[in-house]
C-alpha cells in the first residue's frame, strides 16, 4: 500500500476515488472526468482530509473553504471562541495546569478551578505516598505502551536495496550513504534503496489493540507498510488510515521515496480513536491509570542512562521531540518526562548521563525549571550504578578516574570520578535553582550489596555530602539466590515452599536497611531506594548468557504466583517500619522505587510489575500487593476524583454518592442544573468510585468506570436511549 494519490494512464476515463467498504472508506476506480489540474489541487489541498467526488468532500469535523481552496476545521464555538482541531473548541481562559479540550480546561492531577490554576494536594492519589516507580525504557518491541503515537516507539532506520545482490538483505548496514536531517529523517535517498523501521514488534493482537491505526506525515514520497495483517481503508496526501488486526511480527514502516524539494517528515502513526486528541493528550491511558498512585516516577531507562551515546553528550546532540523516534541509546525527549510528571503530579527522578557536558548539565536544569510545575520536587542523580561493570558509564568513569590520576587502581579511580563528578553536577542543579533550593533532590547511591565499600566511598565523598541530600540504596530480594545457586532445590518446590523460602531473607533485608539508615544520618543525609522488588532468576543469565529453560520457567511461574504477594509486602512493610517511620528520615526521605513498571518476563528476570500494558492489573499479585500497601498507609488518598460532572446543552450527567457516608455511588443526568436528577441503574460497585469519563451525543452513550480502593479499574457504558442496563 502505497501513501499517495494515483492516476489512471493517460486518456483513460477511469479515476480513483472512495466508497463505503467492509472496513470503511475503499478505494475505487470510478468513470468521469477530472482534469489534471483539478487532480493537483486535490493533491495539494485536501490533505487526506477529504474524499475525491470531482470535489473535495471533507470529512466529519472539517468543511470545504473556497477561498482557501482546502479542508478546514468545522467548529461550532460560542463566543468567537477558536478552533482547536476538527470539531473542537478552544477554550475562553487559559488552562494553567491542564489541558484545553472542547471548550473546558483538563486539568493535571492535584489542580481544579475553570482554568486550572487552583492547586488541592488533598485531591491527588499519590499525595504524599512512599512509593516510587522506575519506568521501562523506550523500543520499538517494549510491551510497555506510553504513547498513542507510536513512531516514538519506532525502531532506527534500516536500510535495504530494492534490486540487486542484497535485494532480500534486512539490513545492509548502509546509513553512511543517506543524507540525513537534524531531525533523523532523509533529506534525499540513493538510488534503489529505501529505508524501513519497525514498529509494535510482538504487541498487535497482544498487548497492542487492534483497529484503525492512522499514519500522518508532513512531506511528499511513497509509504508503505508490510509484516501485520492489515486493510487500507483511506490514502491521502499526508494520511492513511489502515485497519490492522494482527501482526505479531511487528509493523514495518517503508520509506521507499522522499522528495528533496519536500522530503517525508513529522511521521506519526496513531493508535485507535486518538488521532484527534494525541497532540494534546500524548500518553496511552492504560499506561496512566497504572502509575497514578506513585509519587516519583525514575527515569533512568527512559533515558536510556546505562550506557546512554553520545561521548561526550552535548545539548546540541541531545534527543529532541521533532526526531523521528525517541527510542535508542540517545534516550528520550527530555520534555516528554516532564510533561507526563506535570500531567500526573509525580515528581520527577533524572539521570544524568555519564559522559554530559556542563552545559547539558545546565540547559537541562533550566528547561526543567521553565516546565516542570512548581509543587513537584526533582530528584537528581549522576549515571546509574556507575559501580556496575556490566554499564558503559562504569568504564567510562574508571577511564577518567585514571586520566586525572585520581588513584592507580582503576576501580577507585572510578569511585573518586564518580564523587567528583557527581558533586559538580548537583553543583549546577543548585545554581540554576538557586532561589527554590528545597526543589530539588540531589542523590548519592554506591553499591548496596558491598556494606564496607560504599562506606569508604561515601568517606571519600568527604565534606562534599553537603552537595547532596540523599544517599539511595537497592532493595532487591532473590530469595537467598535460589534460582542460582540453589537451582536445583528450587526445582523440587513448591510456590508455599517458595513463598517460605523468600520470606526468611526478609530479616537480611532489614539489616541492610537499618545499616544503610545509620550511615545516612551519620552524614546528615536521608535515605531513599532506587531500585528495589523481586529479582528472582539466574544471575548467570545476565552476566554470561547462561540460563536453564526449567529454572527460568520455574522463576516465572513463581513471580506470577499469588505466593510473591506476601513476599512483596513484607518486603514494603520493612521499608516502611525501619526507613519510612525514622523520626529523621523525614521526607524527602522514605521513597521505596519499586523496578519496574512494565516488562515482560524472561531468562533476564520478571522485573515488571506489569507484564504489559493494558494487562488486567487486578489479576497480578506484585500489583495488588503495592497497591495493597499503599491503599493501607494512605488510605486519607482518594483513589480518583470524588465526584464528576459533565454538562452538554441543556443536561448534565454526573456520578457521585447521594448522600454522606453512603456506600453507593450513584450515576444521573439532570435538565435543571442539578436540581433534581434522574438516578440510572445501580452498576453494582459497592464501596467503589464511580468516575464519568464521558457521553457521546452521537451514540447517546454514557461511559463511566469504578475504582476500587486499590485503584484498579473497571469499565462500563450504556445507551441512555434503549435499555436501563449497564455494559460492563
Amino acid at each position: 500500500m502505497i501513501a499517495h494519490i494515483a492516476k489512471s494512464a493517460t486518456g483513460s476515463p477511469l479515476h480513483f476515488g472512495w466508497k463505503d467498504g467492509n472496513y470503511g472508506l475503499e478505494p475505487v476506480l470510478f468513470e468521469g472526468q477530472m482534469s489534471s489540474d483539478f487532480l493537483q489541487d486535490f493533491v495539494s489541498t485536501c490533505k487526506g482530509k477529504s474524499v475525491c467526488n470531482n470535489t473535495c468532500l471533507c470529512q466529519d469535523g472539517w468543511k470545504w473553504h473556497v477561498e482557501q481552496h482546502k479542508c478546514i476545521w468545522d467548529c461550532q464555538c460560542p463566543n468567537g471562541i477558536q478552533c482547536i482541531g476538527p470539531g473542537i473548541c478552544g477554550c475562553s481562559t487559559n488552562c494553567h495546569q491542564g489541558t484545553c479540550w472542547n471548550g473546558q480546561c483538563e486539568c493535571f492531577e492535584g489542580y481544579t478551578g475553570q482554568d486550572c490554576s487552583h492547586y488541592n494536594p488533598n485531591i491527588m492519589a499519590n499525595k504524599d505516598v512512599s512509593v516510587g516507580m522506575n519506568l521501562g525504557g523506550l523500543s520499538y518491541y517494549s510491551s510497555e505502551l506510553k504513547f498513542v503515537d507510536i513512531a516514538k516507539l519506532s525502531q532506527s532506520w534500516i536500510t535495504q536495496r530494492t534490486s540487486g545482490p542484497n535485494a532480500n538483505k534486512w539490513d545492509t548496514h548502509e546509513q553512511h550513504l543517506v543524507n540525513w536531517r537534524n531531525d533523523g529523517y532523509p533529506a534525499s535517498l540513493p538510488d534503489n534503496m529505501r529505508l524501513g523501521k519497525l514498529m509494535l514488534r510482538d504487541t498487535i493482537g497482544l498487548y497492542a489493540p487492534n483497529g484503525n491505526y492512522t499514519l500522518l506525515y508532513d512531506g511528499e514520497g511513497d509509504i508503505s507498510f508490510r509484516f501485520a495483517h492489515e486493510h487500507i481503508m483511506y490514502n491521502g496526501k499526508g494520511r492513511m488510515v489502515i485497519y490492522i488486526n494482527e501482526g505479531k511480527a511487528g509493523v514495518e514502516l517503508i520509506l521507499s521515496k522522499t522528495n528533496p524539494a519536500n522530503p517525508v517528515r513529522n511521521v506519526r502513526f496513531i493508535m485507535p480513536g486518538f488521532e484527534d486528541r494525541y497532540a494534546k493528550f500524548p500518553f496511552y491511558p492504560p499506561f496512566l491509570e497504572t502509575i497514578k498512585r506513585y509519587s516519583e516516577l525514575r527515569y533512568m531507562d527512559f533515558l536510556h542512562t546505562n550506557g546512554h551515546t553520545p561521548e561526550p553528550t552535548t545539548w546540541d546532540n541531545r534527543r529532541k521531540q521533532e526526531h523521528h523516534t525517541n527510542t535508542g541509546s540517545e534516550g528520550a525527549a527530555i520534555e516528554h518526562m516532564t510533561d507526563l510528571s506535570n500531567r500526573i503530579g509525580a515528581n520527577p527522578w533524572f539521570n544524568m548521563p555519564h559522559a554530559a557536558d556542563d552545559n547539558f548539565i545546565t540547559q537541562f536544569a533550566k528547561l526543567v525549571e521553565k516546565t516542570l510545575r512548581n509543587d513537584l520536587k526533582i530528584y537528581i542523580e549522576y549515571s546509574n550504578e556507575v559501580w556496575n561493570g556490566i554499564f558503559r558509564q562504569t568504564h567510562y568513569s574508571q577511564e577518567q578516574g585514571t586520566k586525572l590520576h585520581l588513584d592507580l587502581n582503576s576501580r577507585k579511580a572510578g569511585m573518586r570520578y564518580y564523587n567528583k563528578r557527581s558533586s559538580e553536577i548537583m553543583q549546577i542543579w543548585k545554581t540554576v535553582f538557586g532561589s527554590q533550593p528545597d526543589k530539588i533532590v540531589p542523590v548519592w547511591a554506591w553499591q548496596t550489596g558491598y556494606q564496607d565499600y560504599t562506606r569508604q566511598a561515601i568517606e571519600d565523598l568527604g565534606n562534599r555530602t553537603r552537595n547532596f541530600k540523599a544517599i539511595a540504596i537497592t532493595g532487591y530480594f532473590d530469595c537467598n539466590n535460589f534460582a542460582g545457586k540453589h537451582a536445583a532445590e528450587m526445582l523440587n518446590m513448591s510456590n508455599i515452599q517458595m513463598e517460605t523460602y523468600c520470606n526468611n531473607q526478609i530479616s537480611q533485608s532489614e539489616s541492610s536497611f537499618q545499616y544503610y539508615m545509620d550511615l545516612a544520618k551519620k552524614h546528615g543525609l536521608k535515605l531513599l531506594m532506587y531500585e528495589g522488588g523481586p529479582s528472582i532468576m539466574e544471575g548467570s543469565a545476565i552476566a554470561h548468557g547462561i540460563s536453564h529453560e526449567d529454572v527460568t520457567n520455574k522463576a516465572i511461574a513463581f513471580n506470577r504466583d499469588q505466593r510473591i504477594k506476601s513476599v512483596v509486602n513484607n518486603l514494603l512493610e520493612a521499608w516502611y517500619k525501619i526507613v519510612k517511620n525514622d523520626p529523621q528520615n523525614s521526607s524527602p526521605g522514605g521513597l521505596f522505587n519499586y523496578f519496574s513498571s512494565t516488562g515482560t518476563p524472561s531468562k533476564y528476570g520478571s522485573w515488571g510489575m506489569l507484564e504489559y500494558t493494558g494487562q488486567d492489573p487486578g489479576t497480578v499479585p506484585k500489583y495488588v500487593a503495592t497497591q495493597s500497601f499503599i491503599t493501607r498507609h494512605y488510605s486519607h488518598n482518594s483513589v480518583d476524583i470524588p465526584c464528576s460532572f459533565l454538562q452538554l446543552t441543556t443536561l448534565g450527567y454526573g456520578c457521585f454518592l447521594q448522600k454522606r457516608g453512603a456506600l453507593n455511588w450513584r450515576c444521573a443526568v439532570t435538565d435543571d442544573d442539578g436540581v433534581t436528577w434522574s438516578y440510572y441503574a445501580d452498576v453494582g460497585n459497592t464501596g467503589d468510585t464511580l468516575v464519568l469519563d464521558g457521553f457521546n451525543p452521537t451514540t447517546h452513550t454514557v461511559y463511566v468506570r469504578s475504582v476500587n480502593k486499590i485503584g484498579v479499574n473497571n469499565y462500563h457504558s450504556m445507551d441512555t436511549r434503549t435499555v436501563n442496563t449497564w455494559k460492563t
